[in-house]
């Protein structure tokens, strides 16, 4: 079962942003112009807050004995499927088809692949001028200067877009991009990128200067998802792999947004706030990427889906996961300790600690999730090579949990030996760097003399 693609997505965020186009018009799906703005946004154990205090803090039991409601916070909100990356690059593309001459550059596009081609084309700059310059200005955009290399023309071009944008049309410096947003390898840098000419095409379209085209033949929504009634169960395993993979990347897009506010108002020194959200920067452009090929998995007819691919493809990629996940019991103690300055961005994500929690946990939830949801997919799978395709790729997520579950331990042990290296006083020049790493520690019982007597006994064990 395939999902269609968007004619038209949205890309504001989940929440109210404060920090808006300024004055300009905002709206989701309506035909008047919008702010096309994505806020970036979530997160097992070791943590602070148990599991039974990050569900009191999500929902309202009423006093009647009546049903548990969900409540409105964050943590709870559903998937926005046009929010992916794959979504918003459907419809921007289906959208420039509308800009008068634009026609050649889309039939350069690889029809399998939204995103990567379409970067690529922006990449060029020269796209980005007929795209603004379908706004009729005064004075169009265009590149003069005819001695410089094409790898020079397409950075004036793209210099020539962006300021024009912040320029004519009021877009702030803190909503738009730079030269190396569209440049580098960032999906954070690129899906700006799709925001401000988002919002270039909502102005034509408010001004009336866009083409009336139909949509491309690949392009056409073709009956969509089947209706509940119609799925079979595999389907509805593939939906809840799909549905709950958008909302994975939408939660970590909104935890990166609270790191950024953080970061815009300088409450918490720099060094805090790496302790607390590591390399979440890394942690989603991976998870975007790895959305998009999900997404690609699941626009295939039923009979060529192999779910197993993306998690053997990306094995060594999730390996980004490991420092995170094993600092997440340090990061939810220091988020703890200077939660009331994080408290004061009056960011959604941080309307209380156990939310910002359920956040930080939510990597490790979403590795122990990836198995479960490929045997059971497995299991109402008949096709002999599709089995075997998942079966591939459930050992490879295993083996993706198990590193990250030998992350956490080896952090706690080096902790462990830290303080055990503090605590002794006089080590009788033996040298501890020299002892390997520490393979076992804890209070263990131990039965000692005559009397069968159990004890319990600190140990520590190393390495030679």
């Amino acid at each position: 079962m395939a999902h269609a693609p968007l004619l038209r997505t949205n890309t504001t965020p989940v929440f109210p942003n404060s920090n808006g186009f300024g004055g300009l018009p905002q709206n989701s799906m309506n035909h008047a112009p919008r702010a096309s703005q994505l806020s970036g946004s979530t997160a097992f154990a070791g943590s602070t807050a148990s599991l039974s205090s990050l569900a009191s803090a999500a929902t309202v039991t009423p006093q009647n004995g009546g049903p548990v409601l969900a409540t409105a916070n964050i943590i709870n909100q559903k998937a926005d499927a046009s929010r992916s990356l794959y979504q918003i690059c459907i419809s921007l593309k289906q959208r420039l088809a509308q800009v008068p001459g634009f026609d050649p550059y889309l039939e350069t596009l690889d029809p399998n692949d939204p995103v990567d081609p379409l970067w690529n084309l922006f990449r060029t700059g020269y796209p980005l001028l007929l795209i603004y310059n379908a706004l009729q200005p005064e004075e169009e955009l265009k590149v003069e200067d005819s001695s410089a290399n094409e790898a020079k023309k397409s950075k004036i071009a793209i210099f020539k877009f962006v300021q024009a944008c912040m320029k004519e049309l009021q877009i702030p410096s803190s909503h738009s991009f730079v030269i190396t947003d569209l440049m580098g390898n960032d999906t954070s840098g690129f899906v700006k990128v799709t925001q401000v000419v988002n919002y270039v095409l909502d102005c034509a379209e408010k001004r009336g200067t866009l083409l009336q085209v139909q949509p491309y033949p690949e392009d056409e929504i073709t009956g969509g998802p089947a209706p509940a009634s119609q799925m079979s169960y595999r389907d509805h395993i593939i939906r809840e792999l799909v549905d709950t993979e958008r909302k994975y990347v939408q939660d970590l897009e909104n935890l990166h947004d609270l790191k950024k506010t953080l970061e815009q108002q300088g409450a918490i020194p720099g060094d805090i706030l790496h302790q607390i959200f590591l390399n979440i920067n890394a942690i989603l452009d991976f998870q975007r990427r790895f959305l998009i090929r999900v997404e690609t998995t699941n626009s295939m007819p039923t009979t060529n889906q192999r779910w197993g691919s993306p998690f053997v493809l990306h094995e060594d990629a999730f390996d980004i996961y490991q420092p995170f996940i094993a600092n997440q019991r340090k990061a939810a103690q220091i988020a703890n300790q200077v939660f009331d300055k994080i408290q004061q961005s009056e960011h959604p994500v941080a309307t209380d600690f156990n939310t910002l929690d359920g956040f930080l946990l939510k990597p490790m939830q979403r590795l122990v999730k990836y198995p479960l949801l490929l045997k059971d997919l497995n299991k109402k799978t008949e096709d002999e090579e599709i089995k075997a395709d998942l079966v591939n790729g459930c050992e490879a997520a295993e083996r993706v949990l198990h590193k990250a579950n030998d992350a956490v331990n080896r952090d706690l042990l080096d902790e462990a030996l830290e303080d055990l290296t503090n605590r002794v006083e006089d080590w009788k020049s033996h040298k501890v760097e020299q002892f390997g790493n520490l393979l076992l520690h804890g209070v263990y019982g131990v039965i000692t003399g005559k009397t069968d007597q159990e004890k319990d006994v600190s140990f520590s064990y190393c390495s030679a």
